[in-house]
């Protein structure tokens, strides 16, 4: 099965440690780095129709479009309504607005804090919803 995260973060530091941590539980997976939301959906929408699985995970803030303005963009995708996509938000933002606001989002699974650690990445791997 052809698996593939989709990391969306400004911080390129962040989305290296995430990538070392992903290969290091599961070296099949193939990890996508993306600066900002705009650069994500492109690549979510090349990814859809050559991968079996695509996990994104989503910072909040960043340049250019941040996570809000991706996950609006996003609903008018085919692929948010598929069990092939699943949507993880990973913040350092402590404003208990953003947790409500992300409530609101069907398509986000949830919102771990940064920085995600490799318990928290395993339980994203290895969610009952992950073939």
């Amino acid at each position: 099965m052809n698996k593939a995260i989709v990391i969306v973060d400004d911080d390129p530091i962040v989305r290296l440690v995430i990538q070392r941590m992903v290969h290091n539980i599961d070296s099949s997976i193939t990890c996508h780095q993306c600066e900002n939301g705009e650069v994500g959906l492109l690549r979510i929408e090349k990814l859809q129709n050559i991968t079996d699985y695509i996990v994104v995970l989503l910072d909040i803030n960043m340049p250019v479009l941040n996570g809000w303005e991706f996950l609006d963009r996003l609903q008018q995708l085919n692929i948010v309504a598929s069990d092939k996509f699943k949507l993880y938000m990973i913040t350092s933002s402590t404003d208990a607005s953003d947790k409500i606001k992300a409530r609101s989002y069907p398509v986000i699974k949830k919102l771990y804090p940064k920085p995600l650690s490799k318990q928290d990445l395993k339980e994203i791997l290895s969610s009952d919803e992950m073939p």
